[in-house]
């Protein structure tokens, strides 16, 4: 950017930005990896390396979804939702809202839910494992239970709204003690 002689608007303004950094450009020696992702296309198809598990292999490298552990909490005095992301590679980001009004606990396990529903979302996730403990939020969802709750239904609509924008969603319950994270957070 610094060899040409006229820099107008963003590359100019970017180019001023880094001035104050000594930045030096070294030139990628191979590309390893594309020769993986130039193989692919041409020697398999899809079916053959997605497997009816959450998990599955391409080449010996496991490709994981995202997953959401989501857990609602309500008193007397406070209401709370706790979520915990983890990423394909295995970066788990804990997340707790206090929510400011009155609910019912399973309508703050819904809040939860959306919460997370929503940041997974923004992050483009297409493929996700939802956890949670509790049966009714999951098993409403799944389609096993109707949603026959005047106010749980808003959330219901919510939270069935949002999976639709992802392309595969597995939903699975686990007992509390597998929930501690998300059930501490809230």
């Amino acid at each position: 950017m610094h060899n040409r002689p006229i820099l107008s608007r963003r590359i100019g303004r970017w180019s001023f930005a880094l001035t104050e950094f000594t930045l030096t450009y070294y030139p990628q020696k191979s590309v390893k990896g594309q020769a993986i992702a130039d193989f692919l296309p041409d020697h398999l198809s899809l079916d053959e390396f997605i497997g009816e598990h959450v998990g599955f292999q391409v080449c010996g490298v496991e490709v994981r979804p995202w997953e959401l552990q989501f857990d609602g909490s309500s008193t007397e005095t406070a209401a709370g939702a706790g979520i915990v992301i983890t990423s394909p590679r295995g970066v788990k980001t804990a997340l707790s809202f206090n929510l400011g009004f009155p609910c019912t606990n399973n309508q703050a396990e819904y809040e939860a839910l959306v919460i997370g529903l929503e940041i997974l979302k923004d992050l483009g996730t297409k493929e996700l494992l939802i956890s949670g403990d509790t049966q009714l939020v999951l098993k409403h969802l799944s389609g096993e239970f109707k949603c026959t709750s005047l106010s749980l239904a808003p959330y219901y609509t919510a939270a069935s709204q949002l999976l639709d924008d992802f392309e595969e969603v597995s939903l699975i319950h686990v007992p509390r003690q597998e929930n501690w994270e998300a059930n501490e957070l809230a």
